[in-house]
């Protein structure tokens, strides 16, 4: 995941912001998983083949800071999501964060 970070880096102006929102850790996806489809903590391949990992704000602070981003904000956000075709309503969690990227000298 540094990889990615660092080519946010590369094209971000020193005092640019990231704004992101991602999967947090507990979130109902995550819980609905059945076994099979681990592949290691807090992360999972989806029936499509797709991969998903769940954040903590821990992590994803600091994933940013060890590339030189200052934590604007970062937090959890509860969100319900509704489908009303099938009648159900679950509970979502997500990480939200905001990072600054500090001048090299700096970060």
């Amino acid at each position: 995941m540094s990889a990615t970070i660092k080519n946010i880096k590369q094209v971000l102006k020193p005092g640019g912001n990231v704004i992101l929102r991602d999967y947090g850790l507990y979130d109902h996806a995550m819980l609905r998983f059945k076994s099979g489809h681990k592949i290691q903590d807090q992360f999972y391949k989806r029936q499509d083949g797709t991969r998903a990992y769940y954040f903590t704000t821990e992590e994803m602070a600091a994933l940013f800071e060890d590339e030189g981003f200052e934590v604007i904000f970062n937090y959890y956000v509860q969100k319900e999501t509704s489908n009303k075709k099938e009648g159900i309503s679950v509970p979502r969690i997500f990480v939200q964060s905001q990072f600054k990227r500090l001048p090299d000298d700096l970060g």
